[in-house]
């Protein structure tokens, strides 16, 4: 005996929910490009934002979490930013609250992903209803080796809130 379910023994059902109008689903749209001091260049595969009622997180990430090419940019800035042009100091405050980069990583045959923080950088930024972008922004910090791991680069990022 068939289940008496509605969709059951009628594809009508089945197809007005697959072919019916679409779902809105919002999604950060962005590119991060980057040059970094001996290392490949980055340019991101995804690019991720979040806000909470303190503080902004942007990220762009290359390849997947897991993956011995995976990489990661993040920018932490203060809630209430506007465009202008930002020096970063690590300890003191402002509108950059953090920068970093995860690579990944061999050290004395262990694999790992590594956190380099920036302890300088600046950024052009300017901010458009909710959109962002810089022309240019800058890190500078120790690697795991303590040598000095330099990049430049750009973006831009329109979250899904953004208004058009």
């Amino acid at each position: 005996m068939p289940l008496h379910h509605p969709a059951y023994q009628n594809p009508d059902v089945l197809w007005r929910n697959v072919k019916g109008p679409s779902v809105f689903n919002p999604r950060t749209r962005g590119e991060l490009k980057a040059e970094l001091l001996d290392r490949p260049a980055f340019a991101a595969q995804e690019m991720t934002f979040a806000s909470s009622q303190k503080k902004i997180i942007i990220t762009a990430e290359f390849d997947d979490f897991g993956s011995k090419s995976y990489r990661a940019i993040s920018l932490t800035l203060d809630i209430n930013i506007q465009s202008g042009i930002y020096e970063f100091k690590k300890g003191e405050h402002g509108p950059i609250l953090s920068m970093s980069y995860v690579e990944y990583i061999e050290v004395d045959g262990r694999e790992m992903y590594h956190l380099n923080e920036a302890t300088v950088g600046t950024l052009h930024l300017c901010v458009i209803e909710s959109c962002y972008s810089a022309r240019l922004f800058t890190f500078e910090g120790p690697d795991h080796n303590g040598e000095t791991l330099e990049m430049c680069g750009d973006f831009k990022i329109s979250p899904p809130h953004a208004s058009f």
